[in-house]
């Protein structure tokens, strides 16, 4: 099984978690605006940061060029990872990637720092008020991605790649959600996990 990370980072983020998956398992990395064929590849872990609900621009036209393939996402958000706003995330990172014919495996959401000028131009728009809630959210938005956060990725990868050769081991060419070990969506802690 070959497989590979792809990122699209804005604040580093990202690229933290995606450097912890490849640190944990040796498997390539590269930034989206380098990212190889991923017809190469039999899995793709993907990674994004949320802008308006869904994957960054970046990322989605990566993931319309992937087809066919197993896939982990992963992503960052400002918003809290166990909240409404980030299932409706999930749930339209999981469309498009199935869109393409992908095998979602699994998946993982962490919360982010947001960048200054998001924050800035929202105001200006007259966007979201800056609300005593929403400035404790963005202040603790700050210290991610964290050491759990990271762990919790890790984690979550380590799974899906153990599926993923158990399935190749056991199966010709067979993916791993047709042996039905894809979890349904929950929250684990404080990072939305699949």
């Amino acid at each position: 099984m070959k497989a590979c990370i792809v990122y699209s980072s804005c604040t580093g983020n990202t690229r933290k978690v995606a450097e912890a998956l490849a640190d944990t398992s040796g498997v390539p990395c590269f930034a989206v605006r380098h990212a190889p064929n991923p017809d190469d590849y039999d899995l793709l872990a993907l990674g994004f940061w949320v802008r308006k609900g869904l994957p960054d621009a970046r990322a989605q036209r990566y993931m319309a060029s992937v087809t066919g393939k197993q896939v982990f996402f992963f992503g960052t958000l400002g918003a809290w990872p166990h909240s409404e706003h980030a299932r409706r995330c999930v749930a339209a990172t999981y469309e498009l990637l199935q869109a393409g014919g992908n095998t979602v495996v699994d998946g993982f959401l962490c919360q982010g720092r947001i960048n200054p000028q998001v924050i800035a131009a929202t105001q200006r728009k007259g966007g979201h008020t800056m609300t005593a809630e929403r400035r404790a959210r963005q202040l603790e938005a700050e210290r991610h991605p964290d050491a759990a956060d990271l762990a919790s990725a890790r984690l979550h990868w380590q799974r899906c790649l153990q599926k993923c050769a158990a399935a190749s081991a056991h199966m010709d060419s067979t993916s791993c959600f047709a042996t039905g070990i894809v979890p349904t969506p929950q929250s684990i802690g404080n990072n939305s996990a699949l």
